[in-house]
């Protein structure tokens, strides 16, 4: 068996967790051939020399005929989302791509290629599912953790100042507005506050003790998370069906590194042990006072999140069923 991936080449870490990771784990463990190839360069014969066709985020042109192709030619396709592409909102940069009309039918146009559809989170399991018309099967498979890329290493005190860090980018922008109030506040308060990814220019309203470190590889910013020796992470979101949809691939990152996450309790997805959960603004800078002055301990809710991930999470359990839907297409 030989399965292609054909990846859009926009977002590093959709290919590495949705995509080229896992399948390539999984090539090598079950000796089926796997190759990767970018949407906007594929041949004809990338398609031919190939029994299965996977498409990671469907939304162009290029994805469109590479489905149709292997259609033609009696190949399988398999389709995997991890964001709600049919709903990015207004304060999203992306926005201005994914609204237009022709944007839109490319991507509900995928459906009629697809053998088999996988989603990253049950809400967007519910908002896919009636695209399928009950004839497509379609998967749920969160993203999972790779011992191999992201060991869990010994969890150190916490550090005085205390070293906060957020990851994103420029589509986040609103996300982390919706606290920038508390984060400035912060900010002036014992600690130390890192911000990867975020275009540098997107941070003129913050305190100029904000620290930038600018995004160059999923692997540059595992090394980075390692290094920097972060006590706690934060993931604002905006409320809206968008973020509804995402999966928790922060909070897995930060408690693999030992850090637990402060996360919106709206988002069902971020609902795990490891992560402190807030209400509003107010109790995101209660819990931000608290950190800082000692009174919660890192260390156990590292544990209890680490212990989850091992058991439900580990990317090895989540690829079970990737090698059944491989096998039963």
């Amino acid at each position: 068996m030989k399965l292609t991936t054909f990846t859009s080449s926009k977002s590093q870490a959709t290919d590495y967790y949705r995509s080229i990771g896992p399948f390539t784990r999984l090539a090598l463990q079950k000796k089926f051939e796997h190759a990767i190839c970018q949407q906007e360069k594929a041949m004809w014969y990338d398609i031919y020399n190939t029994d299965i066709v996977l498409i990671q985020r469907p939304n162009s042109t290029a994805s469109l005929g590479i489905m149709a192709d292997a259609k033609r030619m009696g190949k399988k396709v398999i389709i995997d989302f991890d964001d709600h592409l049919l709903d990015v909102p207004d304060d999203n940069p992306a926005a201005t791509y994914f609204s237009n009309p022709k944007v839109q039918k490319q991507i509900q146009d995928t459906f009629l290629f697809a053998d088999a559809v996988i989603v990253s989170t049950k809400k967007l399991y519910d908002l896919y599912y009636p695209m399928c018309q009950g004839k497509i099967p379609m998967f749920v498979i969160p993203n999972g953790w790779n011992p191999t890329d992201l060991p869990m290493f010994e969890v150190k005190e916490r550090h005085t100042p205390t070293r906060f860090v957020w990851r994103g980018g420029s589509t986040h922008f609103a996300d982390l507005h919706t606290i920038k109030a508390e984060i400035n506040q912060m900010l002036e308060m014992d600690t130390e506050v890192t911000f990867f990814g975020l275009n540098k220019f997107m941070m003129y309203d913050l305190n100029k003790k904000a620290i930038n470190v600018d995004w160059s590889s999923m692997f540059v910013y595992f090394t980075f998370m390692q290094r920097i020796e972060g006590d706690f992470g934060f993931y604002p979101l905006v409320r809206n069906d968008f973020n509804l949809s995402k999966s928790n691939i922060f909070a897995i990152e930060c408690i693999a590194n030992g850090m637990p996450v402060l996360a919106d309790n709206y988002f069902p997805e971020f609902n795990m042990p490891g992560v402190i959960k807030y209400t509003d603004p107010a109790q995101f800078m209660e819990v931000v006072t608290d950190i800082v002055k000692g009174n919660i301990d890192k260390a156990d809710y590292v544990k209890a999140g680490r212990s989850y991930i091992r058991e439900t999470l580990h990317i090895d359990l989540l690829n079970r069923k990737r090698w059944e839907i491989l096998k039963g297409i």
